[in-house]
């Protein structure tokens, strides 16, 4: 279904929205001063419009009104509604019948207390604005607490100015029931999956840690599924990375701690991590493997795509500039760590494009902008399997070289007004890299995965 609505959200298609309540002008300082620096301005533009969109008179509108007031075209507006869906301000829903629809709720932001209490949201906005900014931003909304030395409280109690009989609560009980039990407002919350974890064997595995099982709450919930989809860790190593967080005296885990300890453990990556078997010869991968032969891929190429399925991403950048004699810096974590969070790609994917950067392009470290740039590419064009990863490469590398010789071929004045940043840096071939260097990095990462399987 993603398919058929990406490729129906066109300018024509009909969209509607809805919000449970106005936005509160608390929502709308967090909007701008500390959800902006993380989902872009293009995002915030959009859903200021949308809002607008809610607050007028009229129901329906098309795309291309929406596309006129933003002054963007329609591959930017796909990736701002897709980064305020994946921060939770935005849920997307679509009907094909009786006409192609699209309704979009808006989801009141959290106020800029509840928004740097959450840990994931704190660590998001800290990666985009830097320790400094991110520690002014806490001390402008740091609730202020009042000094009340020297005085004496004299309020007056409800009791001695309110009254009521106890009849007329009782008759209008079912009114107020009604009213109170109604559904809280829709507030932003991130969209992880949860249920890629284990949570009763997680629980289970807690108690014999002396973790309090009431410790595992939906924010600590959150916060094991992002380590779980980041680095990989498996149920029993988000409890020995908590057992490290846990106070012995009551069982409750200090998060800041855990956050800390995670963080640190997956530079060098648990020594005790499980390690992944890679079953190349299984009847499945060999079908496999030779139908991508057939259609043009390497030895290699099917090599690396098994690889990149193997690990999480950051495990797999670990080993990846291990294999070339560097490391990963807190800089590329940080990248790597958005790139998860917010990108729709596969981690698989994202393995391949790690690899393209630092094996084939053989960059030192992963530039900020040209990764952003390649990923933003990859997903709009619904890259989402490591072989539909090499193969655009490959496909794109091709036809900028056939239009760099068809421009060489023509020679005169066009080749020499065609500007050089016309082509895509990342899709271009780099002559600087060496091939016999890329296939010794390509052998050192077997010897990685073989050595894995070898402690099995």
């Amino acid at each position: 279904m993603e398919y058929a609505y990406e490729a129906n959200l066109q300018p024509k298609a009909i969209y509607e929205v809805k919000k449970s309540l106005p936005l509160t002008r608390d929502a709308e300082k967090s909007l701008v001063n500390l959800y902006q620096p993380i989902i872009g301005a293009d995002a915030l533009a959009l859903y200021f419009c949308l809002l607008q969109d809610f607050e007028d008179t009229q129901e329906n509108y098309t795309h291309l009104e929406l596309l006129n007031a933003l002054d963007m075209g329609l591959s930017a507006l796909k990736a701002a509604k897709k980064r305020l869906e994946g921060i939770g301000l935005l849920k997307t829903y679509y009907r094909e019948q009786p006409e192609v629809r699209f309704l979009y709720v808006l989801m009141e932001p959290l106020t800029p207390q509840d928004f740097l209490a959450d840990e994931l949201m704190s660590f998001l906005l800290v990666v985009k604005v830097g320790q400094n900014k991110f520690r002014q931003l806490n001390r402008r909304f740091k609730p202020e607490s009042v000094n009340t030395a020297g005085y004496q409280d004299v309020t007056t109690k409800f009791g001695s100015v309110y009254s009521f009989s106890q009849n007329e609560y009782q008759a209008n009980q079912p009114v107020i029931e009604a009213v109170v039990k109604k559904a809280p407002q829709d507030v932003a919350q991130l969209p992880l999956a949860e249920n890629q974890l284990n949570w009763t064997l997680l629980r289970d595995l807690a108690t014999k840690k002396f973790i309090n099982p009431t410790q595992i709450t939906d924010t600590l919930k959150d916060s094991l599924t992002l380590y779980h989809e980041m680095f990989g860790y498996d149920e029993l190593q988000l409890t020995n990375l908590m057992a490290e967080a846990v106070s012995l005296t009551d069982g409750t885990i200090d998060v800041r701690k855990l956050k800390n300890v995670v963080y640190k453990q997956s530079q060098d990556l648990l020594p005790e991590k499980k390690a992944v078997v890679l079953n190349y010869d299984s009847d499945t991968q060999l079908r496999r493997k030779n139908t991508l032969l057939a259609q043009g891929f390497t030895e290699a190429d099917w090599y690396r795509i098994l690889d990149s399925e193997a690990l999480a991403p950051m495990e797999y950048l670990v080993k990846l500039k291990a294999a070339k004699g560097g490391y990963v810096t807190k800089n590329e974590e940080w990248l790597l760590t958005d790139l998860v969070q917010k990108s729709p790609l596969p981690t698989s994917v994202i393995n391949i494009l790690l690899n393209y950067l630092l094996v084939t392009q053989n960059k030192a470290q992963l530039p900020q902008a040209l990764t952003n740039q390649i990923a933003n590419d990859w997903s709009q064009n619904k890259i989402n399997t490591p072989e539909a990863a090499i193969k655009y490469v490959q496909t794109t590398v091709k036809e900028k070289q056939v239009a760099k010789e068809q421009r060489q071929k023509n020679g005169g004045r066009v080749q020499n007004i065609v500007k050089k940043e016309d082509v895509p840096d990342w899709s271009k071939k780099q002559s600087t890299s060496d091939p016999s260097r890329k296939a010794e990095i390509d052998k050192m990462m077997r010897e990685y995965f073989n050595d894995e399987e070898g402690e099995k």
